[in-house]
């Protein structure tokens, strides 16, 4: 009877949504394994299912690949300046989570530096054939660049392999713990004995503002933590951090959405935080960005979801973080100067001048729409 039910689920599901999902959420390098196992004695999916997920698998798996060797790579070069280093997500993550680097997507490398190594990790990637992303490359403004983010990418053309250059692990409305606390309790990958990544409980929390601040729009992000849940983790020293970075809300939606979605068996100390009602609300407020083919990043392009999108956001932050999230709002940008450059003896006057500018880059934005429309 189970077989026979089975089969007439695998019939009635709709498969081209199925792989549409598959390839939006990034959940394809752990659905494409499981299904090969799941048809070993029958055969349960589509033809033209299986070839398309072996395709992206493949495809991801030569990625991830390659993305080891540069990692190798650079790391090895930072290591020749004496800069510590510590690798988010990508190989590391992959092989640390999923047991091989082929078991998760990865777009880039992300790599967190103390800021005294700062100039000589970028004189290292510049060396190493890396130039400066397009979006960074302007003259700034009063600092800017750190004052709105908290990394800055680099690109190598010829490998067209990006390279995230971190200072700090979130944005600075986020209070985190300094490199070297972060450091004092790395742990090594078992991809190479020389790369490092963050500690269990630093990581966690980490992927969690991480999702958090994506909207937890694809389920990869779910899966990380799902996956998290079976590693090792000191729950006094992970309430801690969540405690200090005030964010302890944020685990409990996490949670909260892994096992509702996923069926991720939880341990008592994270299930006692998905009884938060703000967790509750925040978890619902997702949903949106879960079910539909969005983009989030670097800006909605539906106005509809940038409204639901900021509301979150804001929804997310404690008064603290909100207040510095608004201040940096009205901390000039590289923008101001598109518009109206000016020496920088003179860069202060884009405070009062900032409200008018921005006023200026929405008309803009809007004639190019009025004429194609007229």
């Amino acid at each position: 009877m189970e077989a026979e039910e089975a089969a007439q689920l695998a019939h009635e599901l709709d498969w081209p949504l199925f792989l549409r999902f598959a390839v939006y959420h990034e959940t394809y390098p752990v659905l494409y394994p499981l299904l090969v196992q799941l048809n070993a004695n029958r055969q349960w999916t589509p033809d033209l299912v299986m070839s398309r997920l072996r395709s992206l698998y493949t495809r991801n798996t030569i990625m991830m690949l390659q993305l080891r060797g540069e990692m190798e790579r650079v790391n090895g070069l930072l290591e020749e300046r004496g800069v510590r280093s510590l690798f988010l997500k990508g190989p590391v993550l992959a092989a640390m989570l999923y047991g091989d680097v082929s078991g998760r997507t990865s777009g880039d490398l992300d790599i967190l530096v103390a800021k005294q190594d700062w100039d000589a990790s970028v004189q290292q990637l510049l060396s190493a054939g890396y130039v400066l992303a397009e979006q960074y490359d302007e003259e700034e403004v009063l600092n800017n660049t750190e004052r709105k983010t908290h990394h800055v990418s680099y690109i190598h053309r010829e490998k067209n392999i990006e390279v995230e250059l971190h200072w700090s692990l979130n944005p600075d409305t986020v209070t985190e713990p300094s490199f070297e606390e972060l450091w004092s309790r790395r742990q090594a990958s078992s991809l190479h004995r020389s790369v490092f990544t963050l500690g269990n409980e630093d990581l966690l929390v980490y992927l969690i503002l991480h999702g958090t601040r994506h909207g937890w729009s694809s389920l990869k992000w779910l899966l990380d933590i799902d996956r998290m849940m079976v590693q090792f983790l000191n729950w006094n020293r992970t309430n801690m951090l969540f405690d200090e970075s005030g964010n302890r809300v944020l685990g409990g939606e996490a949670f909260l959405l892994a096992t509702q979605l996923l069926g991720t068996l939880l341990p008592e100390e994270a299930h006692a935080l998905t009884f938060e009602p703000k967790a509750m609300r925040l978890a619902r407020m997702v949903l949106p960005f879960i079910r539909e083919e969005l983009i989030l990043y670097p800006k909605p392009e539906r106005k509809d979801i940038a409204v639901l999108f900021n509301r979150y956001l804001l929804a997310t932050m404690n008064p603290r973080q909100r207040l510095l999230y608004l201040t940096n709002k009205l901390y000039p940008s590289s923008k101001d100067r598109s518009v109206l450059p000016l020496p920088r003896s003179l860069h202060f006057l884009y405070f009062p001048l900032r409200p008018f500018l921005w006023f200026w880059r929405q008309v803009k934005r809007q004639a190019p729409k009025e004429e194609a429309s007229s």
